[in-house]
């Protein structure tokens, strides 16, 4: 009698999308570090440092193109797929911390399309939504730093 030997292969578990969101929740550093990317070229963009307009004429595009498209997306899903950890969190400091990096990113966001789309045309209504989009990120940096403060990319104590 001849036995044939069967090789066990055993398959990598298929990854599905909703263990792949599950993941993303944990994943922060792109969207961290598209966070401060954004801040900084901001605040360069700031009257008050009157940056030179050869160097203002490159960076607003690029970040108005950062945060409307690369930004959104990937700030967006992590926050999408981070909320669960939020809502269930038992620790009281990041659920506040987590509700107010909820709402400032609503605000500079909402307020980032508008001056994408309309921008600052001299009316009340734009100085009003630059002014918010310009100090809620204030806010919104060191908060998300601090809210993130053992896992951060800013982090060197690691």
């Amino acid at each position: 009698m001849i036995s044939i030997e069967t090789s066990t292969v055993t398959k990598p578990p298929a990854i599905t999308i909703s263990t792949w969101w599950k993941q993303l929740a944990y994943r922060h550093k792109s969207a961290e570090f598209l966070l401060y990317l954004m801040f900084i070229s901001g605040v360069l963009l700031w009257d008050k440092l009157e940056l030179s307009w050869q160097i203002s004429r490159w960076l607003l595009p690029a970040h108005m193109l950062v945060g409307a498209t690369l930004f959104s997306i990937v700030v967006g899903a992590f926050w999408s797929s981070h909320r669960k950890l939020l809502v269930r969190s038992k620790k009281s400091f990041l659920r506040q911390t987590g509700t107010a990096v909820e709402w400032l990113l609503v605000i500079c966001t909402l307020s980032g399309f508008y001056l994408f789309f309309y921008g600052n045309t001299g009316n009340d209504i734009g100085w009003l939504l630059q002014e918010l989009h310009f100090y809620s990120s204030w806010l919104l940096a060191p908060l998300v730093f601090r809210h993130a403060l053992r896992w951060s990319i800013l982090n060197f104590r690691k």
